[in-house]
């Protein structure tokens, strides 16, 4: 995380802060310009990288116990849809005015903890002082890895395929208003320490046909899913797993459900498989404590209808106004 150019207040820093969470091999005790990892025979390198901007990924008043919970999260949900190994990571920040500290000691604490629930240690990175009035930035490389071509792709879905998502829709988002609105809740832990199942994502590779994590919001998500496959997908309106307090957000207005198909944040993967493949998946999940629901099936369908439909109870095609978040 160095640089020739950098002050001695950021050597130290990253010595006190960073520096118990690497590894010291590769990583080369972060008094280098660059890490240098070796991957095993026969295995292929998986990379992934995400930045959360503060006002836009994390409330703006986000604990720095929060905000390093959503970077690893965030990140860790890539490498997991990918049925991947974590082996290592790259931060960079661009400090917030306000980021005195204090909030970089609890924000390392975090960090640190998190990669250590993921066996994930850290490579190296970048450390730069964003302007007054500029927003704080945080930026996760991963990298993982997985036996040579077995990494899940997101183009592989076929006709016929079952469509597949883990845990619960909509606590991100609802996790996100108990932010926003400084609530308490249930949700609001999904959204501050997302917890992607890495597990269950590497017991996917032989099973799946494609995948992806739920970042953007699962109708989008699934979109995605569609495009890359060239397919669509008809799925069950009422087969979308929520929690407790998802259901309750619905019980008096059902069509709130649309918030919670295009809110995100929800950090779990939905996939394609094949028929046959119901039962293992249905023994992983067991093995690996993981809540997993079918949706419905993926069909053929016109260039212009590559994506996700759901139907409701009485077998009409839910009109979302909005899938999932935009990134422009």
């Amino acid at each position: 995380m160095t640089k020739a150019s950098k002050n001695s207040g950021e050597f130290d820093l990253i010595e006190r802060l960073f520096a118990p969470y690497a590894d010291p091999d590769t990583a080369l005790n972060l008094r280098d310009d660059a890490a240098c990892y070796t991957p095993q025979a026969g295995y292929d390198l998986v990379i992934s990288t995400d930045m959360l901007v503060s006002g836009v990924h994390f409330p703006l008043a986000a604990s720095p116990e929060m905000v390093a919970g959503r970077l690893v999260g965030s990140n860790i949900s890539d490498l997991a849809a990918k049925g991947a190994v974590p082996v290592g990571c790259l931060l960079n920040l661009a400090l917030g005015a306000d980021w005195d500290e204090a909030f970089l000691t609890a924000f390392a604490a975090g960090f640190g903890a998190r990669l250590q629930d993921y066996n994930m240690p850290l490579w190296g990175g970048d450390t730069v002082q964003s302007q007054r009035g500029q927003n704080a930035m945080v930026s996760l490389s991963v990298y993982g890895v997985v036996p040579q071509g077995t990494m899940v792709r997101r183009d592989g879905a076929q006709i016929g395929d079952d469509v597949y998502v883990t845990g619960n829709i909509g606590d991100g988002f609802l996790g996100l208003q108990h932010a926003l609105n400084q609530s308490q809740g249930e949700s609001l832990a999904t959204f501050a320490q997302p917890d992607p199942p890495l597990a269950f994502g590497q017991g996917l590779r032989g099973l799946a046909t494609s995948c992806l994590d739920v970042s953007d919001g699962l109708a989008a998500d699934l979109d995605h899913l569609c495009a890359a496959a060239h397919v669509a997908m008809r799925l069950e309106a009422s087969a979308v797993p929520l929690s407790k307090e998802g259901q309750a957000y619905i019980a008096q207005r059902p069509a709130q459900l649309m918030d919670l198909l295009a809110g995100g944040d929800d950090y779990q993967l939905a996939f394609t498989a094949p028929a046959s493949a119901a039962a293992p998946l249905s023994r992983l999940a067991g093995e690996t404590a993981v809540r997993l629901t079918r949706l419905g099936c993926v069909e053929s369908a016109a260039a212009d209808q590559y994506r996700a439909v759901f139907i409701d109870q009485m077998g009409e095609n839910l009109v979302l106004e909005r899938r999932g978040f935009q990134h422009f």
